[in-house]
């Protein structure tokens, strides 16, 4: 799995997601769900919560997914009424950092990050292109999708 198709199969939902969004209530939790539901329909294995590796044992991590017998550790964020606008972008730096701690074996460790508000669609775009190499930002809708790679 690369971090297109990872991107692309998040976008594919625009329309669940921009729903989602619009009711306001919570849309964040329904989205792990969701991105999990997304995972398993193109067949790629998924679990929540999972403990980071000792000795940051106490850490979890959002999702770990499974395609062709390699790993996959993502972190996920999502523009809410908590992090709106740039908050995104300083929320997922956090989740970049944080991988940087998990030290199992995995084929990427991948920090996600979807918004929806102009202010936080720019945010991302503008630090996907400033870190062009490990980076990557694509919109479908009115959804944004930034992946870095850790």
């Amino acid at each position: 799995m690369k971090n297109t198709d990872l991107s692309q199969l998040i976008l594919s939902d625009h329309a669940r997601i921009e729903a989602a969004i619009s009711t306001g209530a919570a849309w964040e939790v329904w989205f792990q769900v969701e991105f999990l539901m997304l995972l398993r329909s193109a067949h790629v294995a998924a679990a929540r919560e999972v403990p980071y590796p000792n000795p940051n044992s106490g850490l979890r991590l959002d999702v770990l997914a499974q395609q062709n017998g390699e790993n996959y550790a993502i972190e996920l964020k999502v523009e809410s009424a908590t992090n709106a606008g740039n908050k995104l972008l300083a929320e997922t730096q956090k989740d970049i950092e944080k991988l940087t701690k998990y030290t199992s074996p995995v084929a990427a460790r991948w920090a996600v990050a979807v918004g929806y508000s102009d202010v936080a669609k720019r945010g991302l775009r503008d630090f996907a292109n400033a870190h062009n190499t490990r980076v990557i930002y694509q919109e479908s809708g009115a959804i944004g999708c930034m992946i870095a790679t850790v």
